[in-house]
């Protein structure tokens, strides 16, 4: 059973440890205004909250994947569970665009070869 308390981390300073968010070649950083441009063209920055739905959503259109795996789904609930405490059905909006810039500064891609796609 873990008793420490949840510590959020604070998401925008910590260093990008993953693969780059934008295949441009320009390496640039992921910021939070960049996630809630992408949330304004969702829809979804007019809300208060965002789903668990909407955040996977969101988070696929940041990365430009038009389909993900079950490795993403499971990156993505650890992402909401080390920024918001737990995978909940729906989360504060800034909370929502945080998971998204924790999953993003810290994606490693899938280990399955079958989602690697071939050249």
């Amino acid at each position: 059973m873990n008793l420490e308390p949840h510590i959020k981390p604070d998401v925008w300073t910590m260093p990008d440890k993953g693969l780059s968010w934008c295949d441009c070649g320009k390496d640039h950083p992921l910021t939070l205004d960049i996630v809630t441009g992408f949330a304004e063209e969702l829809r979804v920055k007019a809300q208060d909250s965002i789903s668990h739905h909407e955040l996977v959503e969101l988070t696929m259109e940041v990365w430009n994947y038009e389909s993900v795996c079950r490795f993403f789904h499971l990156v993505l609930n650890e992402s909401a569970e080390r920024v918001h405490g737990s995978v909940a059905d729906s989360y504060p909006l800034g909370i929502g665009l945080d998971i998204v810039g924790y999953f993003s500064k810290t994606w490693q891609g899938c280990p399955d070869e079958d989602c690697w796609g071939e050249d």
